[in-house]
């Protein structure tokens, strides 16, 4: 039996269009991580880079049928593009809980994991999750070759493959709904302190934004690897599902979906703007509130940079300038 790479006509034209259009979103995410000098955000920018180079792949693997490399190249990279953002999605929701909340309620109780130790939790599944995908896409590829070389049945490492593969892309939907789980919680949890943080600048409407960001990321992340799970299923059990017969649901439900998640981070305001110098969440929850609390101390006493700077302009209106000389 040989295995077909592409059960479908597929139109490489497509896959350079989507990657030029990937190149855009990678520029205006690098140039907002320099802008804002938000260095944490390079994971995203890691996992666009990786989208590109995908889409690429697949345009040479099916102009070139026989190059079965570019074919492995756009498999992994396609798939664990994505992945690589869902990093990206857990160290900024763990900076925002690290951030905003208060050494008081930074405990199990509240938030039901440290805010110190949540990125790493979650960043920890999400790699054990990507190398057990990794090990169900070898088996696939695997059963590709061997299918390819017309001699034995790849039939039973077809099998091995899907059973990983479930495995793996429901460990990482089970970890996007805990994630999802949590962060509802925590803003559930945090409207009785964020209020102490408008006067930096964390206004109701930057607060939503957060969220919003959050929220929409971590859902398309669950739609994704929804469409990928059933998708590599078909593949590995020989279906003749929509979703390995016709090329429109790679579009709709991976890179549209993916463009989406990429997309949030720049609109309607980009992530790094809240911890760049000045931003809302620039400072620990203490620092920030013990600052406010130093201005409102200088400016009862008068202390403060415009009030001495009022006294001085009363002055001088008053006496005019004074020169003292020996």
């Amino acid at each position: 039996m040989v295995y077909e790479l592409y059960r479908y006509n597929p139109e490489a034209s497509a896959a350079l269009l989507a990657a030029a259009f990937f190149c855009l979103i990678l520029t205006f995410s690098a140039y907002r991580m320099c802008a804002t000098r938000s260095w944490f955000m390079c994971v995203s920018i890691i996992a666009i880079t990786m989208e590109i180079m995908g889409l690429v792949a697949r345009s040479l693997s099916i102009l070139q049928r026989e190059n079965f490399s570019a074919y492995v190249a756009s498999v992994i990279l396609l798939t664990f593009a994505p992945s690589v953002q869902a990093a990206s999605l857990y160290m900024l929701g763990g900076r925002v809980i690290s951030k905003s909340t208060p050494s008081d309620k930074q405990d199990f109780a509240t938030l039901w994991l440290h805010p110190r130790y949540l990125a790493v939790t979650f960043v920890a599944q999400n790699i054990l999750a990507i190398t057990i995908q990794l090990f169900g896409i070898g088996f696939f590829l695997n059963a590709i070759t061997i299918g390819g070389e017309g001699g034995a049945d790849p039939g039973p490492e077809l099998q091995r493959a899907m059973h990983v593969l479930v495995f793996g892309f429901s460990f990482q939907i089970l970890t996007l709904i805990f994630f999802l789980v949590l962060t509802t919680r925590f803003q559930i949890k945090s409207f009785g302190w964020l209020e102490r943080l408008k006067e930096r600048g964390l206004s109701e409407k930057v607060v939503r934004t957060i969220f919003y960001v959050l929220y929409l990321s971590t859902v398309l992340l669950m739609i994704r690897s929804l469409y990928r799970l059933n998708q590599f299923v078909a593949e590995t059990s020989l279906s003749d599902s929509f979703l390995v017969t016709h090329e429109w649901p790679f579009w709709v439900f991976e890179i549209f979906v993916v463009s989406l998640i990429f997309a949030s981070y720049l609109v309607p305001q980009y992530p790094g703007r809240w911890f760049q110098r000045g931003g809302p969440l620039e400072n620990d929850f203490e620092v920030t509130t013990q600052m406010k609390c130093k201005q409102d101390i200088d400016v009862e006493t008068g202390s403060d940079s415009g009030s001495v700077q009022g006294i001085r302009d009363s002055v001088r209106k008053a006496y005019g300038e004074f020169e003292f000389g020996l």
